[in-house]
């Protein structure tokens, strides 16, 4: 199955828990899905069960660019993200 899918993420932050979801498609495109809204992704790059990516998720402070690492096990997704405040490790699993 790899990454590509769509994953319901628990990302611990600043501003609480937040689960986006995110979509990796297999043509190369994506996007980080949440209340807001939905950032794409920038600079994907997906080998099969890894992934690399940025998106420009909207906060209370502003837009930031948030870099993202994943890795897909099965079902289980795991990862960190780096913001402008360091690096965080988070967890998700297959919604579809």
């Amino acid at each position: 199955m790899g990454i590509v899918g769509i994953w319901k993420l628990t990302l611990h932050t600043p501003f609480g828990v937040q689960t986006p979801s995110l979509r990796i498609n297999a043509d190369g495109t994506g996007g980080l899905i949440s209340p807001i809204g939905e950032a794409p992704l920038h600079d994907l790059q997906v080998n099969e069960n890894n992934a690399e990516f940025t998106a420009h998720v909207p906060t209370p402070m502003g837009n930031f660019a948030i870099g993202f690492s994943v890795t897909a096990n099965g079902d289980a997704l795991s990862g960190t993200f780096t913001s402008p405040l360091g690096a965080t490790e988070f967890s998700g699993q297959r919604e579809a």
